[in-house]
């Protein structure tokens, strides 16, 4: 004998919480951590790592929920500070020790003028903040002083 309901509103599944997910999204300059598999679960979690130097943004880990990934993080590029650049706006790295030419986004470099050289009238800031692979650099202009920025 079968008993039939009437049911009112939509149907709940508590254990059809969604479809499977197929590989998590790749992402520009990292990679999940663990080995890739063709399929994951409702509620499998993957997380993400960024390559040397590049910053997570965002979550690190991302789920699979109703056949589809949450949103992913990015990665963040990395400064270079070019010896070019250098060379071209008259500046050193200001401790001399450093070779740090490499730095994670968000960090801040500190430059000074070379000997010779003093700050350039609308200078932009000699502790420069890396900006997802980008840099502005200060300018220095020849005088008859070294004003070294302490």
């Amino acid at each position: 004998e079968w008993l039939l309901l009437r049911w009112r509103g939509p149907v709940r599944w508590g254990f059809v919480a969604g479809g499977k997910c197929g590989p998590p999204p790749a992402i520009d300059n990292g990679d999940i951590i663990s080995f890739p598999l063709l399929e994951y679960p409702p509620g499998a979690k993957v997380e993400y790592k960024c390559q040397n130097l590049y910053k997570l943004e965002g979550s690190k880990q991302v789920a699979c929920r109703n056949g589809k990934w949450s949103k992913p993080p990015s990665c963040l590029e990395a400064c270079t500070a070019s010896p070019e650049d250098m060379v071209r706006n008259n500046i050193e790295l200001k401790w001399s020790d450093s070779k740090k030419l490499y730095t994670e986004t968000g960090e801040v470099i500190e430059f000074t003028c070379k000997l010779g050289f003093m700050k350039a009238p609308g200078s932009p800031s000699f502790q420069a903040q890396c900006l997802q692979g980008r840099i502005i650099y200060p300018k220095c202009i020849e005088g008859k002083f070294h004003f070294p920025l302490c």
